[in-house]
């Protein structure tokens, strides 16, 4: 059982950082981890200064009076300290970097060597700092790993400078698509599981293996295409007349029926072999969205097209949230042809087996 800081530097607490830290938490709750939760946006902490006073004029401690002095308390009682923070260019935020400035007079006078063979300040209180860890989490929207390797190589280099052991990094990308459990709903229960599993890993040995930080690390989007795609119907979304102002989780959940994605999905989850020996087009309208697609299937293979076909085999027109119900499979396709929700035309047997030719995504 160990004693765990858990430090959230995330300003947004219905952000994405907030959800993984969490289940992070989850885990830690699972080992019977000793916990101390503290919100550093919420401490209103002083910047340092730099005067040295902490080393030359009183000793480990702060000419600050604030809350700082506290937590500097609760890092010499921790076996664990836990960093959570959101990717804000390519570092920890604000709020975090602020905190770990303040953590100067836990240092002393003098340089020694570093365990990964630099410099660094003495260590105040020694006896104190035996079988600590560091363990960090990053969260944030951007998808390439060389995005996170900055803040990941802060964090490790803060842990040299404490004379901390770094027992693990979480880095979590792609952060927009953990709202579109349709996706990869296999893939977002292992990555919610890795957290978890990470959080009982941090509460045991205080160190997380390569397995459970590769998982937590998975990607969601298929390729980079796609990616930069839905983050931008996402943002169109937040940007829109009617959603500003809104909650972003509100735009979230919006953003999880947009037909722009949806079709995307359903191409993307084609059975080459239910389609073998298919060759049709199938056009898609949305006249409240202004919104038309098609797509042409091949014999196991299929392209999706903004805008109508010359001679499609099937129309299908309905609202974007008609289709965005049958796609998610909430609304009964029944009650929408009866009223004059959903209208077909051309070879209706084509719709009649969407679901084999597109079926649910598992991956």
């Amino acid at each position: 059982m160990k004693n765990v800081l858990l430090l959230r530097a995330n300003p947004r607490h219905t952000g994405y950082t907030q959800r993984v830290t969490d289940l992070f938490l989850q885990g830690l709750r699972d080992a019977r981890a000793r916990v101390t939760d503290v919100d550093v946006t919420a401490l209103n902490l002083a910047s340092c200064l730099g005067c040295y006073d902490c080393w030359l004029v009183t000793p480990g401690q702060c000419v600050h009076g604030d809350a700082m002095a506290g937590q500097l308390e609760l890092i010499l009682a921790a076996d664990v300290i836990v960093c959570a923070t959101p990717l804000y260019y390519y570092s920890m935020s604000s709020y975090l970097k602020a905190y770990f400035e303040r953590t100067f007079p836990l240092a002393a006078p003098g340089l020694v060597p570093s365990g990964l063979g630099y410099s660094r300040n003495s260590t105040r209180y020694p006896e104190k700092w035996k079988g600590k860890k560091l363990i960090s989490i990053i969260v944030g929207a951007l998808r390439d790993p060389e995005t996170y390797r900055p803040a990941n190589e802060t964090f490790r280099l803060i842990a040299d400078s404490l004379d901390l052991e770094l027992g693990g990094q979480l880095t979590r990308p792609e952060s927009h698509l953990l709202d579109y459990p349709l996706s990869k709903p296999k893939t977002l229960k292992r990555i919610e599981a890795a957290f978890i599993e990470a959080g009982r890993e941090a509460g045991t040995t205080g160190r997380l293996t390569a397995e459970t930080m590769t998982a937590a690390a998975l990607p969601l989007a298929v390729d980079l295409r796609h990616f930069r795609d839905y983050s931008n119907i996402f943002w169109a979304n937040a940007g829109a007349a009617e959603n500003r102002g809104r909650p972003l989780v509100e735009v979230q959940q919006r953003v999880a029926r947009d037909v722009r994605i949806l079709m995307r999905e359903m191409v993307r989850c084609l059975d080459p072999k239910a389609t073998a020996r298919v060759k049709a087009v199938l056009q898609f309208e949305f006249p409240d969205r202004d919104l038309a697609y098609h797509v042409r299937v091949d014999c196991g293979k299929a392209e999706l097209k903004e805008g109508r076909a010359a001679k499609p085999d099937l129309q299908v027109r309905c609202p974007a949230d008609i289709w965005a119900g049958i796609f998610m499979r909430l609304t009964d396709v029944r009650d929408a042809l009866k009223n004059r929700q959903l209208v077909l035309s051309g070879d209706k047997s084509l719709f009649s087996r969407l679901d084999r030719f597109f079926p649910p995504p598992t991956g």
